[in-house]
């Protein structure tokens, strides 16, 4: 069952009753813990933004946007608790894998079955809810533009496309999933060896020595390595217990010890200005700190997963939860950005220094706000994505390389889009809606 990832009991994408179907069908042996941490992730990050954003009014009234960050670093820590993408690329190799592994042992059987096949609808699934909030902020520019006030239409807009920089990455390793779970079956060893070899590489040549633009490979190394480690966890390839405990804690005390003693600073999201910073692209820091988050997620998921077992109803509201994630994050930014743009009008919203306690105060009504104009968003645009997750497969009509061509251009196109100008997220979004319409050409084949 879930949004970007796990192979799902098949339902008829109908009524909310399937949610209910695929709780009580769950097989025997699931690693329930990969979909709990998937919808934790989710609620983290939207939570996370929400407290790291400022958005307010200065000593003149004029209303400004920026990351708190920028102006009290030291709150940098508290990103650590927010942090999670480096665990989610791993749950998601994780059910890529064994989303992957379940399709190519069916093409035994179906010859219809490829892997730009899988591709394609593993896209279908991201691309689907995705288009809704592009057509959405398309709509509100035209309005806005149109009445007068696109400026601050234009500001929202750009707020609403923080996040998309994830689904970008997410793409390409979706994209690189059936090659490198073809790799890692054949040499786990040399297949992660040679990633790590490439990561280092590129890291000393961007950090000690400055070489220009090499570091935007780590973009796709670096996630391509939790999505690889995804991989391994599926295989029950890596250690258990105590020794993934103790794996663990060493690997916090080195991510500590680096961002102590070494040039990055704590916080584990970007933040404009920094020197170097730990996630775009990401860096030894990054690595670090999301190795030591995986193994400890990763030793505690058994008992995560025999409590999810035992507790029926619990169970129930993570599948529920993981029907609607993705429309949780692709949308939290953009609730934020109504529930300012209300407190904005009647004169609400945050105006003490930011990081200070009065500060902190004034953003209780922006994030419950928030909370309130995000329920309804995602009641209804939700259903985009519990159609599009529960429905039947159907195979591809291209070839391999354009299965892949079109994932280049659904990466690109969210990136443009999250770029951080009006002009971008126009574009951006109009790029995902064409390559929307190119996952459409589609031949019907029987329900898997």
């Amino acid at each position: 069952m879930v949004c970007m990832g796990t192979t799902a009991v098949h339902t008829p994408a109908s009524s909310n009753a399937s949610l209910g179907n695929l709780a009580a069908a769950t097989p025997t042996g699931r690693n329930r813990a990969i979909d709990l941490y998937r919808v934790v992730a989710m609620v983290l990050v939207a939570v996370g933004h929400w407290l790291v954003i400022a958005i307010g009014t200065d000593a003149d009234g004029e209303l400004f946007a920026r990351n708190a960050l920028e102006v009290a670093p030291s709150l940098g820590w508290l990103t650590w608790g927010f942090q999670v993408m480096p665990l989610f690329f791993a749950v998601g190799g994780f059910a890529s894998a064994m989303s992957l592994d379940a399709h190519r042992r069916k093409r035994e059987t179906d010859q219809t079955r490829t892997d730009g096949d899988w591709i394609v609808q593993r896209l279908r699934r991201l691309v689907a809810p995705t288009a809704v909030l592009g057509a959405v902020w398309i709509a509100l520019l035209a309005v806005g533009a149109a009445a007068g006030f696109g400026g601050l239409v234009g500001m929202g807009a750009v707020g609403a496309a923080i996040p998309l920089w994830f689904l970008a990455n997410y793409t390409i390793d979706t994209a690189l999933a059936p090659m490198m779970r073809t790799f890692i079956v054949r040499n786990r060893v040399a297949t992660m060896s040679a990633l790590f070899a490439i990561f280092s590489t590129v890291e000393i040549a961007h950090v000690v020595f400055d070489v220009p633009f090499v570091h935007h490979i780590n973009w796709v190394v670096g996630w391509l390595l939790f999505q690889m480690i995804g991989f391994l966890w599926r295989d029950a390839a890596l250690p258990t217990g105590r020794r993934l405990i103790a794996i663990a804690l060493g690997l916090w005390g080195a991510a500590v010890a680096l961002v102590a003693l070494g040039p990055w600073t704590a916080s584990m999201i970007h933040v404009g200005g920094q020197p170097l910073s730990p996630t775009h692209p990401p860096s030894i820091a990054l690595v670090l700190f999301g190795l030591a988050q995986t193994a400890t997620a990763i030793a505690a998921a058994p008992s995560v997963t025999r409590w999810l077992e035992r507790n029926r109803r619990a169970w129930a509201v993570v599948v529920a939860g993981n029907s609607m994630s993705m429309s949780v994050y692709l949308w939290h930014f953009t609730a934020a950005v109504a529930a300012s743009a209300g407190l904005y009008a009647i004169g609400m919203l945050p105006s003490a220094p930011i990081g200070s306690t009065d500060w902190w105060l004034q953003k209780i009504p922006v994030v419950a706000l928030a909370l309130v104009v995000l329920i309804p968003i995602v009641a209804a645009v939700s259903r985009v994505e519990r159609s599009a997750l529960l429905a039947e497969r159907v195979a591809w009509s291209g070839s391999l390389s354009g299965a892949i061509g079109l994932a280049l251009l659904v990466s690109t196109s969210i990136k443009v889009w999250s770029l951080g100008n009006v002009g971008a997220v126009a574009v951006g979004a109009i790029g995902v809606l064409v390559a929307t319409a190119a996952l459409r050409r589609q031949r019907s084949v029987d329900a898997s």
